[in-house]
């Protein structure tokens, strides 16, 4: 009993645990003992003094990586993610380190809400950039908690609202006409593949530009945006509809399916399209705009339509994307037939 007694005193004076903690400790590693039928000769002491060796150890990890440190191992662990999602991490929490005196060095076990508030408010100006920044430093926090760095995230309880974004409006039909007309012409037509999986696809500008034609299957009717390619990091598939479909069987026949979809100088030709098309000023997503105003209109289907948005709810889709103002029953048949693509040649 002497000896168990100065193991037990020896164990908390190596560990600074309080005798209540130890008592819990041991309890909690003889229990686990016996749900996973360990022998019974792993004592409790013996269990317990890894136990809080390994505390030790993680205590010291927390009270000596700082916020920079830490930042440096959250963008390397994040090497297989898209180059566009890495870099965008890297710039903002960077920024805030440049920003932001003494930062880089502060521990992040002792980074409260309060700080992480002041940081993002400090670092940027627009609701945009600080939702961004918000999601940006959560996720950073969670893989900080993960590896032992905290006890918990700071940032789950901060919340930036976002200023009301312009609404984007479907195109009407005789708009569409105008940008196929354009499309026919002869300067234009190396376009025809990437803009019709824009407008009759709804993949995004960016996620056209990485497509290649190994990606689209006319057998199975669909095309594959892989994750690496897409913006949440989620793979999806488009459906090929008319006339998406006919313009992609035309367009495969000359393909190879290692090319890429776009043209060459695919972000100058697309801009000189526009404009030729008459349109001077452009939203980045507005195909994919009318494609979604189109779709719902013509087939009603909100979880079909979530799925080939690529979108984690149907959230964006009732706030944002839905504007089905003007567009006619009528409108949204011819908008999905052949003859749109057909008519627009002559």
């Amino acid at each position: 009993m002497k000896r168990r007694t100065e193991d037990y005193e020896a164990l908390l004076e190596h560990t600074g645990l309080s005798l209540l903690e130890c008592v819990c400790l041991g309890k909690s590693l003889s229990e686990q003992r016996r749900s996973l039928k360990l022998p019974p000769q792993l004592s409790v002491v013996r269990d317990a003094t890894l136990y809080a060796e390994a505390l030790l150890n993680r205590r010291s990890t927390r009270a000596s990586i700082s916020f920079r440190e830490a930042v440096r191992l959250h963008i390397q662990r994040k090497r297989e993610r898209r180059t566009r999602t890495r870099d965008e991490c890297r710039s903002v929490l960077l920024r805030m380190i440049r920003e932001v005196p003494g930062l880089g060095r502060a521990k992040v076990h002792g980074i409260h809400a309060r700080k992480c508030r002041a940081v993002i408010e400090q670092v940027f100006s627009t609701p945009a950039m600080r939702v961004k920044a918000r999601r940006i430093l959560h996720n950073f926090f969670e893989n900080a908690r993960r590896n032992g760095w905290c006890d918990a995230n700071p940032v789950s309880s901060l919340h930036f609202s976002s200023a009301a974004e312009r609404t984007i409006a479907a195109l009407p039909l005789v708009q569409v006409a105008r940008l196929l007309r354009a499309l026919h012409r002869p300067e234009h037509a190396a376009c025809i593949p990437a803009v019709a999986l824009m407008l009759w696809g709804g993949v995004r500008p960016y996620e056209v530009a990485r497509l290649h034609w190994a990606d689209v299957d006319l057998a199975e009717r669909v095309v594959y945006v892989n994750p690496q390619h897409s913006k949440t990091g989620g793979a999806r598939q488009v459906s090929l509809r008319v006339p998406l479909l006919q313009i992609l069987r035309t367009a495969a026949r000359e393909a190879c399916p290692d090319s890429p979809v776009v043209p060459p100088n695919w972000t100058r030709r697309w801009k000189a399209l526009r404009l030729a098309a008459g349109f001077a000023q452009w939203r980045p997503d507005t195909l994919r705009h009318t494609f979604a105003s189109y779709h719902f209109k013509r087939y009603g289907d909100p979880n079909i339509l979530q799925w080939e948005m690529g979108h984690a709810g149907q959230e964006l889709l009732r706030t944002r994307y839905l504007n089905m103002r003007g567009i006619t029953a009528q409108d949204a048949r011819k908008f999905w037939s052949a003859a749109i693509w057909r008519d627009s040649a002559g």
